[in-house]
């Protein structure tokens, strides 16, 4: 089973773009999707963009995540 992890996108060029996760910066590849800008949120797998998500729908990935990690 793989997981996809919200990301921000902070900065585009081309098909990169610097998103933060985990208030870390990291490089993906976004060429796959259509129409992004700075502030839209992502999933990303293996540092490729995915699929474009709503805010709503991040932060209920990130709540998510963060309640399983105090469950460990």
């Amino acid at each position: 089973m793989c997981l996809t992890i919200p990301g921000k996108i902070k900065q585009l060029k081309g098909q990169t773009a610097v998103i933060e996760q985990n208030k870390n910066l990291h490089s993906v590849n976004v060429a796959i999707l259509n129409d992004l800008k700075i502030g839209d949120w992502i999933l990303v797998l293996n540092n490729m963009a995915v699929e474009k998500i709503t805010n709503k729908e991040a932060k209920q990935i990130i709540n998510l995540y963060k309640k399983y990690d105090k469950n460990k």
